[in-house]
């Protein structure tokens, strides 16, 4: 169970809905889920007030105080809002604004906030914890770290537990996770994300899309672009295409979900560094934390609104609301950047506690748009409400303006989350990059840096407040390591940013040669047979295996994930020589070629091994020809042993003056031998030799003399 403290005390605010329902009786409530919530609530940690900003008007229509950590976020349910910091959560009545308890988190880190029917859902990933703000609220552990959840129309959760390859649910009402049904490859990065209404899964390692059908993983549609690690798919789709965001390559990717797909768009992005992809359906929403911008992008790639966040200090947040709005804060709650199912862009500012009221406004009705009625008294029962006349203009003097008081200052506290996470996994080791993190009016005394495994184990480490980059040795290779980092200052330790799980490994090298390749035929088959060609799993040296790549003299190139090919039809007396590569990916999405290993398919009878084929020339007895003159003129004796019987071969003969001073033909016996004295030479001094051209067998050289 959650711990719960004494509710503070607010001042209560009154809505006209309830009004009306106490003079006509009508106070039945609606069921819960049944209308989506409207608008957006925030909190500004510097005036410590709530906020509720009407999502259609992008007015401020309703606030209250409410006591909270800087850095906090609200999150709400049909009835009730809830105010998350890194240790407490505060829980507030949206009709009466009143606050109602405190709850402690179940983790410290900033969770995933989800609001959703059946929801809201704080979903803790490194600790593996999902919180629904139900009454009275669950905590259903999941069993490991756990990625970006979705959750579908139907109010079903899928997670992926990348530490051992599941998708795991979790039911609109349940208390447990209901099952891991799904597999997907242990180990790979990716993301889940909803297609067509059903939950996918992006596979990065493999850059495929995986819809989920009858509790299956459907056939990989190619995303089409080559995708790094740590790239992430916006949770659900933006006019019928996939939004990722690939921070590391700087790139928006715009993918087809149909099978076929047609080309993706790679867009490239600004230099900066960007929160999101967020979709309102109609656009892609991107935070650069760097610039401070809000970007919008349409399905087609084309960038349709830049809007600056006034506050450069600290993180923006995102929220994707379930009326189908973005809503982007700055990190004190005091500016909301409201971005509309169409794209179009509002600046809200929420920096100034609004006046109070001269008429007593309305709070928003949870299951109605917003309003900004205002109340009226009703005359006393009996008497009509007649008009008022007017009354005469007075003498009364006006009034002095008063000068308001200056606000005390806004007390020191724990600092913010560090931005901009990373880490990048070594040998053994794993480096770790973050921002500097908002202090919130206390000096940075110091982040600590800790880490957990896919195996349970954990660690941690203190750095000074000037760092923003450490290694972490010691790590066992192989292993999946999550590292968040917290700032602390006097006031303690803030909430903890979390970078994306690295696994370390040895250092990664092409792959060695195939081992023992041969291939093998019939050699009665003729005059054509199929060879197969087998070889053995080479050391991959630290990299993944993709895919062996086969090559074959005049046959092209095959990619095969077993360890054998087969190449039906080949000539028998083709000499084919088959080279073999294994293909790997190391874990930042290189690919790597590794050596050739070769295996051959030679005839015995049409082609025998070169090693026993010989051409032996020497200088004859004196000849004359039209192109061969005496005295010089002598035959070229030419001896062929060891080839193929009964088998005509060209013999071209050259010298230092010409690579082909004549071709000719000679034919084998039986014995595959044969003895030819028909060519002739006459240039005294040059060197000459005879070239067998079948299989480029080279006889021994000699120089030419005057005998």
């Amino acid at each position: 169970m959650l711990k719960r403290s004494r509710p503070f005390a607010l001042v209560t605010v009154l809505v006209a809905g309830a009004l009306a329902a106490a003079l006509t009786g009508a106070a039945t409530p609606l069921p819960a889920g049944q209308f989506a919530l409207t608008g957006h609530w925030v909190f500004n940690s510097v005036l410590q007030v709530v906020f509720h900003i009407d999502g259609a008007t992008t007015n401020i229509d309703a606030h209250a105080d409410v006591n909270g950590e800087a850095g906090s976020q609200v999150v709400q349910s049909d009835t009730h809002g809830y105010v998350v910091g890194p240790s407490v959560i505060t829980k507030f009545d949206k009709a009466t604004l009143a606050t109602q308890e405190s709850i402690s988190p179940p983790a410290n880190e900033l969770p995933v906030f989800i609001e959703v029917v059946g929801g809201p859902y704080l979903v803790y990933r490194n600790a593996g914890k999902v919180v629904r703000l139900s009454d009275p609220p669950t905590i259903v552990t999941v069993g490991g770290a756990v990625g970006t959840p979705i959750v579908t129309t139907g109010g079903m959760m899928w997670l992926h537990r990348q530490d051992v390859g599941q998708l795991c649910t979790i039911a609109k009402d349940a208390d447990r996770v209901g099952g891991c049904p799904v597999g997907v490859p242990a180990g790979h990065s990716g993301s889940m994300t909803i297609v067509d209404g059903k939950p996918a899964f992006v596979d990065t390692f493999s850059g495929t899309l995986h819809v989920i059908d009858n509790g299956k993983l459907g056939e990989g549609v190619p995303i089409g672009v080559p995708l790094s690690p740590n790239a992430r798919p916006a949770t659900t789709e933006v006019g019928g295409k996939l939004a990722i965001l690939d921070p590391q390559k700087q790139t928006l990717v715009l993918a087809d979900t149909k099978n076929p797909p047609e080309k993706a768009l790679a867009v490239a992005l600004p230099v900066g560094d960007y929160d999101g992809p967020m979709s309102t359906g109609d656009v892609v929403v991107l935070v650069d934390r760097q610039s401070g911008n809000v970007l919008t992008y349409t399905p087609d790639g084309v960038r349709k609104e830049t809007k600056p966040i006034k506050q450069k200090g600290g993180t923006p947040r995102l929220s994707r609301g379930e009326d189908n709005r973005v809503y982007v804060e700055d990190a004190d709650g005091t500016q909301v950047v409201v971005v509309a199912k169409d794209g179009n862009v509002q600046d809200v500012s929420t920096a100034e506690r609004p006046a109070p009221p001269t008429t007593q406004a309305t709070a928003p009705n949870p299951n109605q748009g917003t309003s900004t009625d205002i109340r009226v008294q009703a005359p006393p029962p009996g008497q009509s409400q007649q008009p008022q006349r007017p009354r005469p203009p007075t003498t009364e003097r006006p009034r002095p303006p008063v000068t308001p008081s200056t606000p005390p200052p806004v007390p020191p506290g724990r600092p913010g989350a560090p931005p901009t996470v990373t880490a990048s996994a070594g040998n053994g080791s794993a480096t770790v990059n973050w921002g500097t993190a908002p202090n919130n009016r206390a000096d940075i005394t110091g982040y600590q840096v800790s880490w957990r495994s896919s195996t349970g184990q954990t660690g941690s480490m203190t750095v000074g407040a000037g760092a923003r980059r450490t290694t972490v040795n010691g790590l066992t290779n192989g292993v999946s390591y999550t590292f968040t980092v917290a700032a602390t200052n006097r006031m303690g330790a803030g909430p903890g940013a979390s970078a994306a799980p690295v696994t370390p490994r040895s250092p990664v090298s092409p792959a060695a040669a195939p081992t023992n390749p041969r291939a093998t035929f019939d050699v009665d088959d003729r005059p054509t047979r199929d060879v197969t060609v087998s070889w053995g799993q080479p050391a991959l040296n630290g990299g993944t295996l993709v895919h062996y790549q086969v090559t074959a003299t005049g046959l092209g190139t095959r990619q095969v994930t077993g360890t054998s090919v087969t190449y039906p039809q080949v000539q028998a007396s083709s000499v084919i020589t088959f080279t073999i590569r294994a293909i790997t990916r190391t874990s930042d999405g290189q690919t790597l070629t590794g050596a050739p290993a070769t295996a051959q398919h030679r005839d015995s009878q049409s082609n025998p091994p070169s090693g026993s084929r010989t051409v032996t020339i020497s200088q004859g007895s004196p000849s004359s020809t039209d192109n061969c003159h005496r005295p010089n003129c002598y035959w070229v004796n030419t001896t062929l042993s060891g080839f193929a019987p009964r088998t005509t071969y060209s013999l071209r003969l050259s010298s230092e003056d010409s690579t082909n001073v004549v071709t000719e033909q000679a034919t084998t016996d039986s014995t595959g031998r044969v003895q030819y004295n028909q060519l002739n030479y006459d240039v005294i001094g040059n060197r000459v030799w005879v070239t067998v051209l079948q299989g480029s067998v080279k006889s021994n050289e000699i120089v030419w003399r005057r005998k």
